[in-house]
C-alpha cells in the first residue's frame, strides 16, 4: 500500500439527518425545554409560598400586638 503524506483526504460532507432523526432531536429538545420550564415554575411556586408564609407571619404578629394593647 502506497501512502502519500503530502495528500489530504477530501473532506467528507456532513451527513444530514433524515426527517425522522430531525423530528426526534426536535422532540427531545422540546421535552428538555418543557422540563426546564417546569422546574422554573416549581421554583417560583416555592418562592411564592415562602413569601405568603412570611406575610402571614407578619399579619399574625401584628394581630398579637394589637391584642396585647
Amino acid at each position: 500500500m502506497t501512502t502519500h503524506p503530502d495528500r489530504v483526504a477530501p473532506p467528507r460532507s456532513p451527513t444530514v439527518p433524515d426527517s425522522r432523526e430531525a423530528r426526534a432531536v426536535s422532540t427531545t429538545v422540546q421535552e428538555l425545554q418543557v422540563a426546564v420550564l417546569e422546574c422554573h415554575v416549581a421554583a417560583l411556586e416555592q418562592q411564592l409560598e415562602a413569601e405568603r408564609e412570611k406575610r402571614q407571619a407578619v399579619v399574625d404578629r401584628y394581630e398579637r400586638l394589637l391584642a396585647e394593647r
